[in-house]
């Protein structure tokens, strides 16, 4: 997840440097998209409950993800 969003503002320098006439649209929106994704990503780590835990198995590829949730056990139910 920080892989990503670290290449994004790599490529947010790199373009700044470019001539606009290099960087095409199909460019921009896929790093909208991805600086949204990171956005998303942040939220849902901060409001996940206790019971769930999400996990990513390659960083660079945040629409991959595993979410284990857990039931939550009271001293009613033993």
């Amino acid at each position: 997840m920080l892989t990503l969003a670290s290449k994004l503002k790599r490529d947010d320098g790199l373009k700044g440097s470019r001539t606009a006439a290099t960087a095409s649209d199909s460019t921009r929106r896929v790093s909208v998209r991805d600086k949204l994704l990171v956005k998303e990503v942040a939220e849902l780590e901060a409001n996940l409950p206790c019971t769930c835990k999400v996990h990513f198995p390659d960083p660079n590829k945040l629409h991959c993800f595993q979410l284990t949730v857990t039931p939550v056990y009271t001293l009613n139910d033993v």
